[in-house]
């Protein structure tokens, strides 16, 4: 099912014009010291508008979502500057939890990591057993945290194969995590496939009915 997500070079054109078209918005929505009272009200109305469509806003009630748990374990987006100050402590806090977790439920796991030949067979043998010691675990955390955060084009595929064997929980965590697929078509294709088999002319089905319909519909292929 790979394939399916892969990004083709014509979904690489239409992403570069959407840059080019939302471009605007990042400038208007940019607050100068220079504008005026209505020029500032609209900014405002603009940006809360679209914080509240799509819960940009962190309160003390938020959950931290995958997508802060992913910015965090990408090198190139850890600092989080994008996110309030409670926001952070709460990610770092949440992620740190993760890690431990991860940690005990493979404490006799043995996972595969690159072996550097200069390193000789002591690393070959010990090498990719993961950690158990809490405090271990911690430092490793800590010495993600304190190095310096990547420029955005940098590539984090290859980062986490050169620090696979330093960081390993945290690459584990990012294999789980980065690996999402960044879309929603899914879901979209679900809706669509609801809205063709709930039409109004088949209006008086069942929820029951309508679920299993859309069930057999998605999963045709396997049948």
């Amino acid at each position: 099912m790979a394939h399916k997500f892969e990004v083709t070079e014509h979904q690489w054109t239409d992403v570069e014009t959407l840059i080019k078209l939302l471009k605007p918005l990042q400038i208007m929505t940019s607050h100068n010291v220079s504008d005026d009272e209505i020029t500032e009200y609209f900014k405002t109305t603009v940006i809360r508008e679209l914080s509240d469509r799509f819960k940009l806003l962190w309160c003390p009630s938020s959950v931290v979502s995958a997508r802060q748990i992913a910015s965090l374990i990408d090198p190139r987006f850890k600092d989080l500057e994008h996110e309030t100050v409670d926001a952070r402590e709460e990610i770092r806090t949440r992620v740190k939890n993760l890690i431990k977790e991860i940690a005990e439920i493979n404490c006799d796991v043995k996972i595969e990591t690159p072996v550097n030949k200069h390193h000789g067979d002591l690393e070959f043998l010990f090498g990719d057993e993961i950690n158990c010691n809490t405090a271990d675990n911690d430092i490793q955390y800590q010495h993600y945290l304190a190095e310096p955060q990547l420029k955005f084009d940098f590539d984090a595929l290859e980062w986490r194969k050169t620090r696979a064997s330093k960081y390993l929980l945290i690459v584990a965590l990012a294999t789980k995590y980065l690996g999402i697929p960044a879309t929603s078509v899914s879901s979209e294709r679900c809706f669509s496939t609801a809205g063709n088999i709930e039409t109004a002319k088949r209006s008086c089905l069942a929820p029951e009915t309508v679920n299993m319909l859309i069930f057999l519909h998605q999963n045709k292929q396997l049948l």
